[in-house]
């Protein structure tokens, strides 16, 4: 289970936003900026790829678990063990290191950490983003589009559009871990 602890601003801009979809006047900012806001939150929920420094903790229940947070740069601060039965807690961040592998992190256990089955270990770690991939850009500008092109669902006679196909594959290659 990931849970988000903090997070910063998100560096998208609404003037640039509204740039980037061909609008020149201002009356829909307000509509504008939440479509952008969706967007971000969105891409992050659906990628784990992050746009802004963003501290979490995760949880897993193996000596060697692959975690799939992107965007920046990925730091472990601590890693606590609780007993299966919820009762005991315990600081084991000397047993864990992170292993950065092919587009993704790992948590392993150094040669000296114990693991014990059926215990839940949690991980306290921190996504620095320090700048914007442009197809990330990209992908995060057409989601916000498509939502504010598609906000309301009563439109009569008008059928809702599905994500445009650069953006859907955008979001694959990031879901996957590939990038």
């Amino acid at each position: 289970m990931l849970i988000v602890t903090s997070q910063s601003a998100h560096p998208f801009q609404l003037a640039e936003f509204r740039d980037h979809v061909g609008i020149g006047y201002d009356d829909d900012d307000p509509v504008l900026q939440r479509s952008l806001d969706a967007a971000v939150l969105f891409w992050e929920t659906s990628t784990r790829s992050f746009t802004r420094t963003t501290s979490l903790t995760l949880d897993w229940y193996q000596p060697c678990e692959m975690i799939y947070l992107g965007g920046g740069t990925l730091a472990m601060s601590a890693v606590s063990r609780l007993d299966g039965d919820g009762t005991t807690t315990e600081d084991v961040s000397t047993q864990w290191y992170l292993n950065r592998t092919v587009g993704n992190y790992e948590a392993t256990l150094t040669r000296s950490g114990s693991f014990r089955a059926g215990d839940r270990y949690t991980g306290t770690f921190t996504v620095t983003v320090s700048d914007i991939d442009p197809t990330v850009r990209a992908a995060v500008y057409g989601i916000a589009n498509h939502l504010f092109m598609n906000r309301d669902v009563q439109v009569a006679g008008l059928s809702l559009k599905t994500i445009p196909y650069a953006v859907r594959a955008i979001i694959t290659m990031y879901q996957r871990g590939s990038v």
